[in-house]
């Protein structure tokens, strides 16, 4: 980028010598068909100025100011020249009306191009009144003058408009990114409108599915049908449960408390040890095994199952261990396996669908929990969770 700048500089630069060196010319030829100055200074007094202001425009757009005072002193001189000593700067009878240098127009569009707005129209209007000279009256100054500043005015109107362009397009670009914020707020209306209405329907049939066992554990005689009734029954309050806690960590907008009210947590290490002992795997649990909200102990749940799986599926022949540490407010599980006996069978690892870890780690996110998983370096694997024993709320995520 820095090379395609400086080559667009040093083209820039090219021209405005060619262009520079063509007006020179242009004065040259003046000079040689008999344009030349009668004064005290010699013949070539005019025509050194003019050669000094065409060479002004290779420097036009480093220092513009430099170059527009320049300019206004060499008219200055030329025009109270003309009126207290004439033919000392200027010929007494020039062959065109204005009889500054002929790169007088391109030198004055490259300053109003590089000079701000307000400085380019002071400039034009000091150097219209150099260039007018209102006190001969003469209408060939007047005409020559207005003449000389065309080019300046309307590279201001080109200015202005290159700039008016540029601001509509921001603009448009502006207003095509809030279109895009706009749907995508709208969508994640849309999203939560639906996890709403899911949690609506959910909702009604489990708690009828509640119902019906809890009036049939009522009504059986069977032990084994009012066992299995009670055990519907609390599977079905522990889904309300856990629902409703999700729910509210979708509802981004919902200030209330997610929490499950108290009384209503379960044991953190509810069902690990089972899953634990079922996999051939060892269970350490340090500090003081806590309650939490369904929400948490689902989650370390099912970190543990995962990790377990993926450890059978990957690492067969793998020592397997598991650890649950209880600290204040929080618990970290931590689910680690050596190196495997041999390699997976194919059609074990085939049979996943490859995004069990990114769905935990969404999961704990959501929770307000940090989750890691990777190699070891004696080639095993590991995977860790930490979670708060409560879900935070909108308002305690903010003040962390």
């Amino acid at each position: 980028m820095r090379s395609v700048v400086h080559g667009r500089a040093t083209m820039s630069y090219g021209f405005k010598a060619a262009a520079a060196t063509a007006f020179a010319a242009c004065d040259v030829a003046l000079f040689m068909i008999g344009q030349r100055t009668t004064g005290a200074l010699g013949p070539s007094a005019g025509l050194a100025i003019s050669l000094i202001v065409d060479t002004c425009l290779i420097v036009v757009s480093a220092i513009p100011r430099t170059v527009a005072v320049s300019v206004l002193a060499t008219a200055a001189l030329v025009s109270l020249g003309e009126s207290v000593a004439p033919g000392l700067l200027a010929p007494m009878r020039p062959l065109t009306p204005i009889t500054l240098a002929a790169g007088i127009p391109a030198l004055l569009w490259n300053l109003a191009t590089a000079l701000s707005r307000r400085e380019a129209l002071a400039f034009a209007a000091l150097f219209a009144l150099m260039a007018v000279r209102p006190w001969t009256l003469n209408w060939v100054w007047l005409y020559a003058g207005l003449s000389a500043t065309v080019p300046l005015l309307l590279s201001l109107y080109v200015k202005t408009r290159r700039e008016l362009l540029r601001s509509l397009r921001e603009r448009a670009e502006i207003a095509e990114r809030e279109r895009h914020l706009s749907a995508e707020q709208a969508k994640l209306g849309e999203r939560q409108r639906l996890a709403a209405e899911m949690h609506d329907i959910v909702t009604h049939h489990v708690t009828e599915i509640v119902l019906h066992a809890g009036a049939l554990r009522v009504s059986t005689a069977d032990d084994g049908v009012r066992a299995a009734a009670e055990q519907i029954r609390q599977a079905g309050e522990r889904t309300l449960t856990e629902l409703r806690d999700l729910i509210g960590i979708l509802r981004r907008g919902d200030d209330r408390p997610v929490e499950a009210p108290p009384g209503r947590d379960v044991p953190l290490s509810d069902g690990v040890g089972e899953l634990v002992s079922s996999a051939g795997a060892t269970l350490r649990v340090t500090g003081e095994s806590g309650t939490a909200s369904p929400a948490i102990a689902r989650a370390v749940y099912r970190v543990v199952q995962e990790s377990l799986t993926n450890a059978r599926k990957h690492a067969p022949g793998a020592e397997i261990a598991v650890e649950m540490s209880h600290r204040h407010g929080s618990v970290r599980v931590t689910v680690e396996n050596t190196r495997p006996d041999g390699p997976p069978d194919p059609s074990l690892t085939a049979s996943g669908s490859a995004v069990g870890l990114e769905g935990l780690r969404r999961r704990v996110g959501l929770l307000g929990g940090t989750f890691t998983a990777g190699a070891t370096a004696r080639g095993g694997f590991r995977v860790s969770a930490e979670l708060p024993e409560a879900v935070p709320t909108r308002g305690e995520r903010d003040t962390e």
